[in-house]
């Protein structure tokens, strides 16, 4: 059990204290809508997003990289 509290205490550490303030607002409403549907299917796939978000940022340099392509592709007005 410690170490599973370990790793998610190390995965949080790559979050932004925004990132984290998003995170608990978007698991929130999961908590309703699973609740209201009496599944827990939106908690399991806000978890699964979080889940795979973290593990991109945690990769040394990615968040930067992905950063720059996007603003490259905005300037070229790809995106908006």
């Amino acid at each position: 059990m410690e170490r599973k509290q370990n790793r998610k205490e190390e995965m949080l550490s790559f979050l932004s204290q925004e990132d984290k303030n998003i995170l608990l607002s978007e698991l929130l409403d999961a908590i309703n809508i699973s609740i209201k549907n009496k599944n827990v299917e939106a908690i399991k796939k806000c978890l699964e997003k979080w889940d795979a978000t973290i593990e991109m940022i945690s990769i040394p340099g990615m968040k930067e990289r992905v950063w720059e392509r996007f603003e490259k592709l905005k300037e070229r007005g790809c995106i908006h």
